[in-house]
Parts: C-alpha cells; sequence; structure tokens
C-alpha cells in the first residue's frame, strides 16, 4: 500500500473520531439537560477527542496532498506563447449590438 493511501485512511478514521466526539457531546448535553443539571460544560475527555482528532486528521491530510503545483503568473504563462493567449476564440464577439445599430448609421441624417 501506498503512503498515501495510508495517510487518507489515517485521516478518515480522524474524522469518524471527531464525528463520535460530537454525538458523545450531545448525549452528554442531552443526559444533563434530562437530570437538570445547570452546568451544561463539556467534559474534558469529550474536548480532547475532538482537538487531538482534528490534529490527526489536518496532519494526515496536508502530508498525503503531496507536491503543490506553482499558482504565479509566470509559472502559467511560460507554458503559451502570447499569440496563442489572445487568438483564443473567447476573445473573439460575433455577436455583439453592432447589427443593431448599423441601420441606425446608413439612416441619413435629418437637418432642420
Amino acid at each position: 500500500m501506498s503512503a498515501k493511501l495510508v495517510l487518507q485512511g489515517i485521516a478518515v478514521a480522524a474524522f469518524m473520531a471527531m464525528l463520535h466526539s460530537g454525538y458523545s457531546a450531545r448525549e452528554y448535553l442531552m443526559y444533563s439537560k434530562s437530570i437538570g443539571r445547570q452546568d451544561l460544560s463539556l467534559p474534558i475527555e469529550i474536548v480532547l477527542e475532538c482537538l487531538v482528532s482534528l490534529a490527526i486528521m489536518t496532519v494526515a491530510l496536508v502530508i498525503s496532498v503531496g507536491k503543490l503545483k506553482p499558482i504565479s503568473y509566470e509559472a502559467e504563462m511560460k507554458r503559451y506563447s502570447i499569440d496563442g493567449v489572445f487568438s483564443r476564440p473567447s476573445f473573439q464577439a460575433f455577436n455583439h449590438r453592432g447589427r443593431y445599430l448599423r441601420p441606425l448609421v446608413d439612416q441619413p441624417a435629418v437637418t432642420q
């Protein structure tokens, strides 16, 4: 198995632990309300489970992503020539308002 797959598995397990901590928090609060407890703070075990699973999931996902691509404009434009950039069909507009304005230009000017 590749390291990327192992790290993604660890991230999924950490996500499941985070879901479990959320479920535990909900159950604890529901139980606290049912017995009439006024202090509704969460136990440290639930908070630690959530924080540790968040840290493990973040580290596993960041490491499993791999090498990032450069996002600078210069790195992107090294692949294209200036002729190729400006000759794309998206720069050519064939459907514009000129066909509606042409009849106005062809009419003779009325002077009084």
